[in-house]
């Protein structure tokens, strides 16, 4: 038998507390990522090129948030690559610098949402230090990183959509969603709405006996600036959900 002093045990009861807390910081997911190549007009990738990603503000039929004013620079590597994490949600424009014989490139407005990586490639031109090219395409940006199966209700969506107060109402805009209020709430893939996980701005607010979503959390869309629902092959962080997140 092996017995514990005082002082030990309070430093045992420190520790896993930061440990909890490390667990909870880790598991939080309230930002996006922009990443991307640049080659030139052969192909061949273009490192040292320094690349600026700006908030646009406000965008049309949208509230304005937190991600005016962001500002965030990355530089590509030996392979033309570059990546930038962190992005609050919203619609940035994304510029490179001229380098060497390339004029600059500028993709005026790429959406983040929320757990997604969002690619941004450009193929520069050649062109005198002075000149900065607009790139335009109505393509939809893919993220060939992302295995999960989840849908992305943003603002700009959320304004477009017909809802109740409260950001729950708008839940069955995801595939796999029915409201089953004599079933546990919302069950996802058939499972029952006491299998779920909800999670606000990181921390998780699931009624600890109930499994389903408190009345107090049901929060008015004023306050929501995006909703995700996941519904298969989420991160391991959200493993103890056997439903949805």
């Amino acid at each position: 038998m092996i017995v514990m002093t005082k002082k030990f045990r309070e430093v045992i009861a420190s520790v896993t507390f930061l440990l909890c807390l490390t667990a909870l910081a880790f598991g939080q997911e309230t930002t996006g990522r922009i990443e991307g190549t640049i080659t030139d007009p052969t192909g061949a990738a273009v490192p040292g090129v320094t690349v600026t990603i700006n908030s646009v503000g406000r965008t049309e039929g949208a509230r304005p948030d937190a991600t005016t004013g962001f500002t965030r620079t990355a530089t590509t590597d030996e392979s033309g690559f570059f990546r930038v994490l962190e992005i609050p949600p919203g619609f940035y424009s994304v510029t490179t610098t001229s380098i060497s014989g390339f004029s600059g490139a500028t993709v005026p407005s790429v959406e983040v949402v929320l757990g997604k990586t969002t690619p941004v490639n450009f193929s520069l031109t050649a062109g005198s230090v002075s000149e900065t090219v607009t790139v335009t395409s109505d393509a939809i940006a893919i993220d060939p990183t992302d295995n999960k199966i989840q849908t992305n209700i943003t603002a700009q969506v959320a304004e477009l959509l017909p809802k109740g107060t409260n950001f729950a109402s708008l839940l069955q805009v995801a595939p796999s969603v029915r409201n089953e209020p004599a079933s546990g709430g919302f069950q996802i893939d058939g499972a029952s709405g006491s299998e779920n996980t909800f999670i606000i701005d990181g921390q998780e607010v699931t009624n600890f006996r109930t499994g389903n979503l408190n009345i107090n959390n049901n929060i008015p869309f004023q306050f929501v600036k995006e909703i995700q629902v996941k519904t298969n092959g989420f991160e391991a962080e959200y493993g103890g959900a056997t439903g949805g997140v």
